[in-house]
């Protein structure tokens, strides 16, 4: 019987694939601009076909944009955030198709990019810390020439896994599942980036406040940072009405100013807090960060 699933779900494995594959094939036909403006429209629909989705996205805006924070938006405004949100999320998540077509035809704008290579003058080894906003992907960018060490989310169907395996990095860049940081922290001597989310919702993970909210987070890279005295770089990225990525070399973290890793964590979360507050359309609302959280 379990060999009967087994061939099952392979058939349907692959019959999604091709469905996958040809809808990409059809997608990098169209050019650049075509393609940004296919995938806002893929965003669209996916706003209004999912409920469960819609529904926790204006959950989310409301809990944060809020008079606490600052603001007063009607629910029409409110609409319009998460719609471009989902925009902004659809163009982010088919980058990875494209993104070094992208990069030659948008060519993205990098801001503080000396405080970066100060850093790497002095340090063999750092941690580069980015979150699900703009298009997140980008925030690699200005390290693209060093060698980078990469957790990743491995997708359950192996033909899409395979096919992604092809296009999602270049020889520089060494990925490890998201599940096993054993096999991460192995390369915890080499030289080169560590680049690590620090907006990822971890039901085991540290209790905190995000937005003044009980949630739970992943502290990997403030734990990383402190057992291996390593520095962190924050970066972000915004894109423009141009779809041109700008991308900030936001602060450095040092561990050995900080008296443990939840501190350090304190930190990299508040930065981020005002960076969702600045552009909340680009932050990436449809996940279930506060299922602590009641209402």
């Amino acid at each position: 019987m379990g060999k009967i699933k087994n061939v099952i779900k392979l058939i349907v494995d692959f019959f999604v694939f091709l469905v996958f594959y040809i809808f990409i094939k059809i997608f990098n036909f169209f050019s650049p601009k075509i393609r940004l403006k296919i995938s806002e429209i893929i965003g669209i629909l996916l706003f209004y076909l999912i409920p469960k989705g819609r529904k926790l996205s204006l959950r989310n805006l409301n809990l944060i944009l809020n008079e606490q924070n600052g603001f007063n938006y009607s629910k029409k405004e409110i609409k319009l955030i998460a719609i471009n949100s989902y925009k902004n999320t659809a163009k982010s998540f088919l980058l990875p198709f494209w993104i070094y077509e992208y990069f030659e035809n948008f060519s993205p704008e990098i801001y503080n990019f000396e405080l970066l290579e100060k850093l790497k003058e002095g340090n063999e080894r750092i941690i580069l810390v980015t979150s699900h906003f703009g298009f997140f992907h980008a925030s690699l960018f200005p390290t693209k020439n060093d060698k980078m060490f990469i957790p990743i989310r491995v997708i359950p169907n192996k033909f899409i896994e395979k096919y992604m395996d092809k296009i999602r990095f270049k020889h520089n860049m060494t990925y490890f599942p998201e599940q096993n940081y054993k096999s991460f922290l192995k390369n915890k001597n080499s030289k080169g980036v560590f680049v690590l989310l620090s907006d990822v919702r971890k039901p085991e993970g540290d209790k905190i406040t995000f937005f003044n909210l009980p949630t739970t987070n992943s502290g990997f890279p403030a734990y990383f940072s402190k057992k291996e005295n390593i520095p962190i770089v924050i970066v972000h990225n915004e894109v423009d009405k141009n779809n041109i990525c700008h991308i900030f070399i936001d602060k450095v973290i040092y561990p050995e100013d900080y008296s443990n890793r939840h501190e350090i964590m304190k930190s990299i979360l508040a930065e981020y807090e005002k960076i969702i507050l600045k552009m909340p359309q680009q932050w990436f609302w449809f996940q279930e960060r506060w299922k602590e959280f009641e209402k």
